[in-house]
C-alpha cells in the first residue's frame, strides 16, 4: 500500500513535470522560429527594397547618359536596372504579407512600374535630339521614376510598422507564453505541496507514534502498543513491533524472577564474606557495602560518610587516575587501623568495575584483613632468623673443623677418611650458605635493613656484574655477552644488593646452560606495570626452559623445579624478588620449554629510599 501510494504520487509530479517540458518546449520552439522567421523576412525585405532604390537611381542615370549621346550605353543599363528593380519587386509580390499597406503599396507599386517602364522603353527606343518633344518626355520620365522611389519609401515604412507590429505581437506571445508557465509551475507547487501534506500525514503520523514508542521502550516503559491503520507496510511495521513489545514483555516477566534471586545470591555471597566490601558509583560515593564493611565502618566512625577511609579513598584515586587495578601481594603494603584497643591489618584490593565497552562505571575495594597472617609471618621470620643465627655459630665451628681436618693439619686421613670430610666440608658449606641466604631474606622482609641507594649507571652495574661471574661461566663453558642500549640514564640504587640480583641470575643461567652455551645479559630502557619509566635489565640462556605452570612459583622460597637434578636451596630467587620489590621494581621470567629462559627485573628511573 505505502510502495502504490508512494508510486502514484511520484508518478503524478513527473505527468506534471513532462507536461510542463513539453510545453515549454513547444512554445520556445514557435517563438524561436517566428522570431527566426521574421529576422529573415525583414533582412531579405530591407535587402529587396535597397535594391529597387538602387535600381530607380541606376535607371535615372541611364536616362540622363543619353545626354552624352551614348544611346547605346544608355540603353544598356536601363534595361539592366529594370530587370533589377522587377526581380526586387517579384520578391515583394511572392511575400506572405499580413499588412493591408504593405500589399497596397506593393500594388501600386507594381502598376506604377509597368508604366514607367512601358513608357521608358519605348522613349529609348525613339530618342532624336531634333525631335521637339524629346526634351519634355526626359522631364516626365524623371519625374516617374521619382514617384517610384517615394512609393518604395512608403513601402519600406509600412515594412517597418510591419515589423514593429510582428515584433508586438511575438513579446505579447512570449509573455502570454511566461505568464502560462507560471500559472502551471504554480499549479503543480500547489499539487506538489498538497501531495508531500498528505502523503507525510500519512507516512509521518504513523512513524511518530512508532519512534515515540520506541524512545518509551528504551526508557524502560514496556507497555506500548502502536495502532495498526492499515495493511501495508507500515501496518507490517506496526505489527511487528507490537510483537517484538509484547516478546520484551514477556522475556522481562521471565527473567525478572531470574535477576531478583541472582541479585539475592549476590548479595549474599558478598554479605557472607568475612572481609570488607565496599562498592563505589562513578563518583566515587560508597553505593553498597557488605555486613563486614558496616562493622569496618562503625568501629572506625565513619559509617555515616559516604566515601572511604582517606588512605584507602587516596588509593582509589590513584587506581582511577591509572586505569590500573590495584592487586598487592606484599605484607609491607596492607594498610594499618587501629580498632578495639589492638592495631589491625588489611591488604586493599582496588577493582575497576568494566562494562561491556571497558568504560569504568565503578570500583569494588575489598580489605583483606592479613593481620593473623602478618604476625604469623613476622614470627616464622624470626624463628627463621632466630634459628639461622643459633645454628650459624656451631656450624662455623664445624665448618672450621672440617677444612683443619680436610688440610690435614691435625694428622694424615686415609683415603676413605679424605672423601668423608671433604664431601661433608662441601655440606657445610652449602648449609652455611643456605643460612645466610635465611637471614638476609629475613632481614629484607623485615626491612630491619635500609637501602644505601647512590647513582649508578646501568652500563657499569652490567659489566661489574659480568666480570665478577666470568670465572663461574669459563670453569661451565658458557660464553657471557652483554647487550647494552647507548645513552642510559642512570638509577638510583643499593650496588652491593643489585649485585647479589646480577649474580643469582646469572649463575643460574652458567647453571642451566649446555657447556658451549650462550648467556645475555642486557639493558635497555622498560616500564613497570603502572607505566613508570624504567631500565630493563634480563638474563637469557638457552636452558631446558621452564613450563608455563612451574613460572609463577619458581621465585617462591624453596620451591625448585620438578625434574631439576641442580643443587641449591631455592631461595636465590626469592631475595632477588625482595631486593627488586625494595627498589620498588619487579622481577618475572619469560619462557617456553626447549627454547631457554630469560629472567628480567625492572628498576624505576626515580627510586624513593625505603
Amino acid at each position: 500500500m505505502l510502495r502504490i501510494r508512494l508510486t502514484l504520487g511520484l508518478l503524478c509530479l513527473l505527468i506534471i513535470l513532462l507536461a510542463i517540458g513539453l510545453y515549454s518546449i513547444n512554445e520556445c520552439s514557435s517563438l524561436g522560429y517566428r522570431i527566426q522567421a521574421a529576422a529573415r523576412d525583414r533582412d531579405k525585405a530591407g535587402m529587396s527594397l535597397g535594391q529597387m532604390k538602387r535600381s530607380g537611381a541606376a535607371m535615372t542615370g541611364a536616362l540622363l547618359s543619353l545626354v552624352t549621346g551614348d544611346a547605346k550605353r544608355s540603353r544598356s543599363d536601363f534595361f539592366a536596372a529594370s530587370n533589377s528593380f522587377q526581380n526586387a519587386l517579384a520578391y515583394e509580390r511572392s511575400r506572405n504579407l499580413n499588412s493591408t499597406d504593405e500589399q497596397a503599396l506593393i500594388a501600386k507599386l507594381d502598376n506604377t512600374f509597368k508604366i514607367y517602364d512601358m513608357q521608358a522603353r519605348a522613349f529609348l527606343d525613339s530618342a532624336n535630339e531634333s525631335d521637339p518633344s524629346w526634351r519634355p518626355t526626359a522631364a516626365r520620365l524623371g519625374q516617374d521614376t521619382s514617384q517610384l522611389l517615394d512609393i518604395v519609401d512608403q513601402l519600406s515604412l509600412a515594412h517597418e510598422e510591419a515589423v514593429t507590429h510582428g515584433n508586438t505581437n511575438i513579446a505579447h506571445d512570449i509573455n502570454s507564453t511566461v505568464r502560462t508557465l507560471i500559472f502551471l509551475m504554480i499549479v503543480a507547487t500547489a499539487f506538489t505541496i498538497f501531495a508531500s501534506i498528505r502523503l507525510g500525514r500519512g507516512l509521518l503520523k504513523p512513524l511518530n507514534i512508532l519512534a515515540t514508542s520506541i524512545q518509551q521502550v528504551g526508557e524502560g516503559n514496556l507497555e506500548q502498543t502502536v495502532p495498526v491503520l492499515d495493511d501495508g507496510e507500515l501496518g507490517m511495521l506496526a505489527t511487528a513491533f507490537n510483537r517484538m513489545a509484547a516478546q520484551i514483555r514477556q522475556y522481562q516477566a521471565n527473567t525478572s524472577e531470574e535477576l531478583m534471586r541472582l541479585n539475592m545470591t549476590i548479595r549474599s555471597t558478598l554479605a557472607s564474606l568475612p572481609d570488607p566490601v565496599f562498592v563505589l558509583n562513578s563518583q566515587g560515593a560508597v553505593e553498597f557495602r557488605n555486613p563486614a564493611a558496616d562493622q569496618l565502618a562503625v568501629k572506625l566512625l565513619f559509617s555515616g560518610v559516604t566515601r572511604l577511609p582517606e588512605v584507602v579513598d587516596k588509593k582509589v584515586e590513584e587506581v582511577r587516575a591509572s586505569g590500573q587495578d590495584y592487586l598487592p601481594t606484599l605484607f609491607q603494603d596492607a594498610i594499618k587501623f587501629y580498632i578495639d584497643g589492638q592495631d589491625r591489618y588489611f591488604l586493599p584490593r582496588i577493582v575497576l568495575l568494566r562494562d561491556d565497552h571497558r568504560n569504568v562505571f565503578g570500583v569494588a575495594v575489598i580489605l583483606e584483613d592479613v593481620t593473623r597472617m602478618l604476625l604469623l609471618n613476622d614470627v616464622k621470620s624470626n624463628l627463621i632468623a632466630t634459628v639461622s643465627h643459633e645454628l650459624k655459630t656451631p656450624l662455623t665451628s664445624v665448618r672450621m673443623a672440617l677444612y683443619l681436618l680436610h688440610e690435614k693439619t691435625l694428622g694424615p686421613l686415609g683415603e676413605k677418611q679424605a672423601d668423608l670430610v671433604s664431601t661433608a666440608r662441601e655440606d657445610a658449606d652449602r648449609l652455611l650458605k643456605t643460612l645466610n641466604d635465611l637471614l638476609d631474606l629475613a632481614k629484607l622482609e623485615q626491612g630491619s635493613s635500609p637501602l644505601q641507594l647512590a647513582q649508578a649507571s646501568p652500563a657499569e652495574l652490567v659489566e661489574t656484574a659480568v666480570r665478577d661471574t666470568r670465572d663461574i661461566a669459563q670453569s661451565a663453558g658458557v660464553v657471557l655477552r652483554t647487550e647494552i642500549t647507548p645513552n642510559l640514564p642512570d638509577i638510583r640504587v643499593d650496588r652491593q644488593r643489585i649485585a647479589y640480583v646480577f649474580t643469582n641470575l646469572i649463575t643460574n643461567a652458567v647453571k642451566y646452560s649446555p657447556p658451549g652455551g650462550e648467556v645475555s645479559v642486557r639493558a635497555s630502557m622498560g616500564q613497570t606495570r603502572d607505566r613508570k619509566s624504567s631500565i630493563r635489565f634480563s638474563v637469557r640462556d638457552n636452558g631446558p626452559g621452564i613450563s608455563p605452570e612451574h613460572q609463577e612459583h619458581v621465585f617462591e622460597r624453596f620451591y625448585r623445579v620438578p625434574g631439576t637434578n641442580k643443587t641449591g636451596a631455592g631461595l636465590g630467587l626469592s631475595i632477588a624478588r625482595e631486593i627488586t620489590t625494595a627498589h620498588q621494581g619487579e622481577i618475572g621470567v619469560l619462557s617456553q620449554p626447549g627454547q631457554g629462559s630469560e629472567f628480567f627485573f625492572v628498576i624505576p628511573i626515580e627510586t624513593k629510599s625505603i
